[in-house]
């Protein structure tokens, strides 16, 4: 009886957008304060980069999560029609 050996790989990360909020927030504004932000595809890390951020840029805030005890902003980011996941200690109220 031959033995097979199967190769399990862990899910990559892929865009999950909005629908990983779970909590709304309207008309709030936040600013970059953290030199080389960055923009995700998802709530974290492990997901892929949307945009890198410059400092004092605005991001628009739709949503945030909690993800692993990390607070992420969901929003429209700024000089692109595209959205993003940016960790809430990159960015401050204004």
């Amino acid at each position: 009886m031959a033995l097979g050996a199967s190769l399990i790989t862990a899910p990559t990360a892929s865009a999950v957008g909005g629908s990983a909020c779970t909590k709304n927030v309207k008309n709030h504004n936040m600013m970059v304060i953290n030199v080389g932000a960055t923009a995700y595809s998802g709530p974290g890390t492990s997901y892929s980069k949307r945009k890198r951020l410059e400092w004092f840029d605005n991001v628009y805030v739709r949503c945030y999560t909690v993800k692993r005890g990390t607070q992420w902003y969901y929003g429209d980011l700024p000089r692109t029609s595209k959205r993003g996941w940016v960790n809430a200690t990159l960015l401050q109220e204004i």
